[in-house]
């Protein structure tokens, strides 16, 4: 399943041509791969404080 761009999501729903369950699908998949980035940055984060703490 592909994700619409956030923009694309509110535009479709505004015009009902997404239902409340294909946005909420949408949103979904956006905030799995926004957790996704957030864990990559934490461990970044902190190999960078461990290399500083060295």
């Amino acid at each position: 399943m592909s994700a619409y761009n956030l923009q694309q999501i509110i535009k479709l729903w505004e015009r009902d041509k997404l239902t409340t369950e294909q946005a909420v699908g949408q949103i979904i998949l956006h905030l799995q791969a926004l957790s996704k980035r957030v864990s990559v940055l934490e461990k970044q984060a902190e190999q960078s404080r461990r290399l500083q703490n060295k």
